[in-house]
């Protein structure tokens, strides 16, 4: 594709990308000379927006003069025109700030991520909180609720937690609880589910049953079948021009009721380490081929993997977006190693 323009035709389509990102109004050839010095005559740059729309990179609106830039041109810009994109060292050094003078939790982490890539896009956020593909014990607790009653408290590496009733036939004291439970917890940190249940095997009495009821917990098939969604920024996407069509607002608050907009775009997503940018008509579901998207997954290897990404008109600044999906899912797996180091030392 990249050999289809010449530099003077991508020259003008990347202006005239950033100008309808910029104003939402159709760029004419008269208003792109007024702000740009291109070098030439106001009819030669008609002539190569002709060009550009004959080749479908600009489509010209019914009601304008001017013309706006077509999905298959926004792509273009993505893969071609646009520069690197990074955020400046100083907003990075901010954003590291704000994550310092917070809990070390993960939600607390999810939600701030969200809150910043909505302030940096001026669009809608998304992040799912990580959730392990092999599911990871950090510890568990015993608590006795009566003389019959146990609850079992299961703390995955991914932040999950689990809560069991544990009935049993003879009153336990928490004393002899809260012995089991210092004594298993170094001993099964960081297991999977079923190196817990060989544990078990091996022991017998009460330690045992505790240590199935906890494989069962953090068993695969245990988990969530849909992540919790953080959505921020909703307010900022329904303010572009774009979305004052009822139908097009509404679809995407259709979209976000009960976590709908993640399951129309998981199936599409490609789990790797860089970004991906899925535009307007890209998308697979028609609910979202109105939106640009901008994701990416973060984690820790391949284990725990969570989701954050940025969904808005396909009229979205995809520089600032790209740069500022980039910058925090690999802020959030850095933390997220930091915690599996911590907890790995911890057990050593």
């Amino acid at each position: 594709m990249q050999d289809e323009l010449s530099e003077r035709q991508s020259t003008i389509l990347k202006l005239i990308v950033q100008e309808y990102i910029r104003t939402g109004r159709a760029i004419g050839s008269k208003s792109l000379l007024e702000r740009f010095r291109l070098g030439v005559s106001p009819a030669t740059v008609r002539n190569e927006m002709g060009e550009l729309e004959d080749q479908q990179f600009l489509v010209h609106p019914h009601t304008s003069a001017g013309r706006v830039p077509t999905d298959r041109g926004y792509r273009y810009y993505v893969e071609y025109l646009l520069e690197d994109a990074r955020l400046p060292v100083t907003e990075q050094i901010t954003i590291r700030h704000q994550f310092g003078q917070v809990e070390m939790q993960i939600e607390t982490w999810v939600r701030l991520a969200a809150t910043i890539a909505a302030d940096l896009s001026g669009n809608m956020a998304l992040v799912t909180p990580p959730r392990g593909r092999i599911e990871r014990l950090r510890h568990f607790e015993l608590i006795s609720l009566r003389d019959h009653i146990v609850l079992l408290i299961v703390v995955t590496q991914a932040g999950t937690v689990r809560e069991v009733i544990l009935p049993q036939t003879e009153p336990i004291a928490q004393q002899e609880l809260s012995g089991i439970s210092q004594r298993l917890n170094p001993e099964l940190a960081n297991l999977t589910s079923p190196q817990v249940l060989e544990r078990a095997n091996g022991t017998t009495g009460l330690a045992a049953a505790i240590m199935r009821q906890v494989a069962d917990a953090i068993r695969p098939g245990q988990q969530e079948v849909q992540s919790e969604l953080v959505s921020e920024g909703l307010d900022r996407v329904l303010q572009q021009p774009e979305m004052s069509q009822s139908a097009m607002a509404h679809r995407l608050l259709e979209l976000l009721r009960g976590g709908m907009i993640l399951s129309e775009l998981l199936p599409q997503l490609e789990f790797d380490d860089d970004v991906q940018v899925i535009i307007g008509t890209e998308n697979r579901s028609r609910d979202l081929q109105p939106f640009g998207v901008v994701v990416a997954s973060y984690g820790t290897t391949q284990e725990i993997t969570g989701v954050l990404g940025i969904v808005g008109p396909t009229r979205m600044p995809y520089g600032r977006s790209i740069s500022a999906v980039r910058f925090l899912s690999r802020l959030l797996s850095e933390l997220l190693r930091d915690v599996y180091h911590q907890e790995a030392d911890s057990t050593a």
